[in-house]
C-alpha cells in the first residue's frame, strides 16, 4: 500500500507544469485579491486601524483553505485514470483490497494536499510580510500546520467520494474546473461568511476546509483584533469573518473546531469504506 502512496505522490511531482498550474489555480485568487479587491476592500473599512493587515492574515487563512481542496481533487486525477487504464484493476490482482486501494489514494493526496498548502502559505507569508508588514509568529505557524493536516485530510476524504463514481478522465477535468470555482466560497472566502444567508452559512459548516479557514483565521487575527478593537466591534467582527462558527448558538473554540474536523473526518472515512465496499461488491456481481 504504501509503495502505491509512493507511486503516486512521485507522479504527481514528476508532472512539474501540472504541478506549477495546480499551485497557480490555489494562488489564483491571492492575484486577484492583490491586484483588485485589497484597496476596495481596505477602504470599507476605514474605521479599523491595520485593516489592511487584517484582510490580508484573512486572505491568507482562506486561500490555503482552498489549495487544500484544489489540490487535493487534481491529485485524485490519478485515480481516475488508473480506473480509466485498468491499472486499478491490475492492483486488484495484487493482496491489495479495493479499501486499501482507496487508502493509498487518500493518504498520497491527503500529502500532496498539505505540502501544496504550505507552499502557497509560505508564498503569501513572503508577499504581504514585505509588502504590508504583516507578523505571523512562529508559534502560530505551528499550529497552523495540524490545522493544514486536518484540512487536507478532511479536504481529500470528501473530494474521495466525489471521485469514486467518476470515471472518465474528461468527466474529471469538467469537474475540476466547478470544484476550484465552488471552492473560494465553500470556505467563505470570496464572500465573508457574516454576508451569507443563514441556509449558506449552514453549508458552509457542512465543508471540513471551512473549518480550517475558521482556524487559521484564528490564529493569525487573534492577536490583532484583541489589541486594535474595542469589545464590541471585535464581536461584530469575528461573526462577520468567520473567524469563530456558531452551531446551536454556541460559539466553537479553536480545540472545538479541532474537534469538530476530526469528527468530520471519521464520518467520512467511514462512508468511504461503505461506498468501497458497495462498489466492490457490485463490481463483483457484475463480473460474475
Amino acid at each position: 500500500m504504501f509503495a502505491l502512496v509512493q507511486r503516486n505522490i512521485k507522479i504527481y511531482f514528476s508532472n512539474i507544469p501540472g504541478v506549477i498550474m495546480s499551485c497557480f489555480g490555489a494562488l489564483i485568487s491571492f492575484f486577484i485579491y492583490v491586484g483588485f479587491l485589497q484597496k476596495n476592500l481596505e477602504s470599507s473599512w476605514p474605521q479599523i486601524a491595520n485593516a489592511k493587515q487584517m484582510l490580508d492574515l484573512w486572505m491568507i487563512a482562506g486561500i490555503v483553505a482552498i489549495a487544500g481542496i484544489t489540490t487535493s481533487f487534481q491529485a485524485l486525477g490519478q485515480l481516475v485514470k488508473d480506473r480509466e487504464t485498468r491499472t486499478a484493476d491490475d492492483m486488484c490482482l495484487t493482496d491489495l483490497s479495493l479499501s486499501e486501494q482507496n487508502l493509498a489514494y487518500v493518504l498520497s493526496s491527503s500529502i500532496i494536499s498539505f505540502l501544496m498548502q504550505i507552499i502557497t502559505f509560505v508564498v503569501m507569508d513572503v508577499y504581504f510580510t514585505a509588502v504590508d508588514k504583516i507578523n505571523i509568529s512562529l508559534e502560530n505557524s505551528l499550529l497552523a500546520l495540524i490545522f493544514m493536516v486536518l484540512g487536507a485530510v478532511g479536504a481529500t476524504l470528501l473530494n474521495e467520494i466525489i471521485v469514486l463514481f467518476i470515471h472518465s478522465s474528461t468527466t474529471f477535468s469538467r469537474l475540476s474546473a466547478v470544484i476550484g470555482a465552488i471552492a473560494g466560497f465553500a470556505v467563505a472566502t470570496y464572500l465573508p461568511y457574516g454576508t451569507l444567508s443563514s441556509t449558506a452559512q449552514t453549508l458552509v459548516k457542512l465543508v471540513p476546509s471551512s473549518y480550517e479557514a475558521s482556524a487559521l483565521r484564528s490564529l493569525f487575527l487573534n492577536k490583532i483584533s484583541e489589541n486594535q478593537m474595542p469589545a464590541s466591534v471585535r464581536s461584530t467582527m469575528v461573526n462577520y469573518l468567520g473567524i469563530h462558527f456558531k452551531i446551536n448558538g454556541y460559539q466553537l473554540t479553536r480545540a472545538d473546531t479541532g474537534y469538530v474536523m476530526i469528527g468530520m473526518i471519521l464520518i467520512l472515512s467511514l462512508v468511504i469504506i461503505l461506498a468501497s465496499l458497495a462498489i466492490g461488491k457490485r463490481k463483483i456481481q457484475v463480473e460474475g
